[in-house]
């Protein structure tokens, strides 16, 4: 009995010492190639280059990690959706994104510090992004191969829904429904 209790206390100091242990971590980091693009990650969603995510061994998937180049000093935050790297002193293998973020593509591999910095279910999450300067994620334009955040995809609709209707005749024009209600109201 007092060795199950021993056994018992020492797995629960070695599991504590582990997570603590991760708080921060360095080594080496490599990032994804090209060829990889739209193959299925470990949590079962498509890797898509110019998204900010990588592979860790460990970690459980949803873990957002900030992942600091060493030598220029820039960082950026990840999350965990594959597993690997499996290289020895490699510590996590970005997404193309990331890498770009760390100004490590022409490097292929770098030094760096990772940082468990939270969970993408933690109820207070975007406070953690907010205090971690998170980039706003980029999606591709498959028209013109340039990727835009979402704050520019709404503004580039926007202009083009402004340039349309200033192109229609006024026979055809599209009324907007406010200056429509507005309207009503007045003729009343």
């Amino acid at each position: 009995m007092q060795l199950k209790k021993i056994l018992l206390l020492l797995t629960a100091l070695l599991l504590t010492t582990t997570t603590a242990a991760f708080a921060q971590a360095a080594g080496k980091a490599s990032y994804y190639g090209n060829s990889l693009h739209g193959r299925r990650t470990s949590d079962g969603s498509r890797y898509h280059k110019d998204s900010l995510t990588c592979a860790h061994r460990t970690l459980p998937f949803g873990t957002l990690l900030k992942v600091r180049n060493v030598n220029n000093g820039k960082e950026v935050v990840v999350k965990v959706n594959d597993r690997g790297p499996y290289c020895r002193g490699r510590v996590v293998d970005l997404s193309m994104a990331a890498a770009k973020e760390l100004g490590m593509v022409a490097a292929g591999v770098v030094a760096v510090q990772v940082e468990e910095i939270g969970h993408v279910n933690d109820p207070n999450i975007n406070d953690l992004l907010a205090a971690h300067k998170l980039p706003e994620s980029k999606f591709i334009d498959p028209a013109t191969g340039e990727s835009y955040t979402m704050s520019e995809w709404k503004q580039r609709a926007e202009e083009k829904r402004q340039q349309a209707l200033a192109q229609q005749t006024p026979r055809y024009r599209v009324l907007d429904t406010k200056a429509t209600a507005k309207a009503g109201s007045q003729k009343k």
